[in-house]
């Protein structure tokens, strides 16, 4: 609520908060549950995935950091994307995040003795949108609540053109070579444990013809919100994006 009070005074701003993510203003009374009131800011807000917006991160008054959901799941299915190796068909993201992903609120749904291993926001869940809108593509993304503390195992399920082959995969990923905090190798599978308190993002794909199955980790506490913002404020003082975060 206070960031428009910031930009309206000159200020730059970070935001955290889902409120500038989403580009059409008539999304959020379905997925965030109230009233857009501030269409100029959102006309103007960056999205804040730092290492595939850096030059208008750079320059933005108002960047809208990534949810997490949405930060493990682009990171691995853009350069296939944009590569344009993937087949029109939907792709189907289940993604399993630990209970900080639910806020320090207190319920009884989240207590360690109650939680199991359980699926939400079945068709309805509000990083829906904010994945199609980045990723130009239908997906059905299912998220999960598992009982450990923090971190974000994606798992993607996606169809490959028919003229795909691996060394076009390989080189799709090859737009990460450069980037010092993303971690990519065919077949790897990454994990909570190797990420979890790291600002790191790993990914590893595996294919069967061509059906791809891409597996993506992030800390859902750093990568999926703190450090990703501290690489936006590095981007926007023209410092090296992993400043602070090694």
């Amino acid at each position: 609520a206070l960031a428009p009070e910031f930009l309206e005074a000159g200020l730059k701003v970070i935001d955290l908060s889902g409120g500038f993510r989403l580009d059409a203003i008539e999304d959020y009374p379905q997925f965030y549950g109230f009233e857009h009131k501030q269409a100029h800011w959102l006309r103007q807000a960056v999205y804040g995935l730092a290492e595939w917006y850096p030059h208008e991160i750079a320059e933005a008054q108002l960047v809208a950091v990534p949810g997490c959901y949405p930060t493990a799941s682009l990171m691995a299915l853009l350069p296939l994307k944009k590569a344009g190796l993937l087949k029109s068909s939907k792709v189907i993201i289940n993604a399993v995040s630990g209970v900080t992903g639910a806020g320090r609120k207190a319920s009884l749904a989240t207590q360690g003795a109650e939680l199991s291993l359980q699926a939400y926001g079945l068709f309805e869940h509000r990083h829906t949108p904010e994945i199609s809108q980045q990723l130009q593509h239908e997906v059905l993304f299912t998220p999960h609540l598992a009982q450990f503390p923090r971190g974000i195992l994606a798992t993607l399920y996606a169809e490959l053109n028919d003229d795909t082959s691996d060394d076009d995969l390989t080189g799709a990923y090859q737009c990460y070579a450069e980037q010092p905090l993303v971690r990519f190798k065919k077949l790897a599978r990454p994990s909570i444990k190797d990420v979890a308190q790291q600002p790191f993002v790993d990914i590893g794909w595996h294919r069967q013809g061509n059906q791809l199955i891409v597996l993506s980790a992030i800390d859902n506490l750093l990568k999926g919100a703190a450090s990703q913002a501290i690489q936006c404020i590095n981007l926007q003082l023209g410092l090296p994006v992993q400043e602070g975060l090694l």
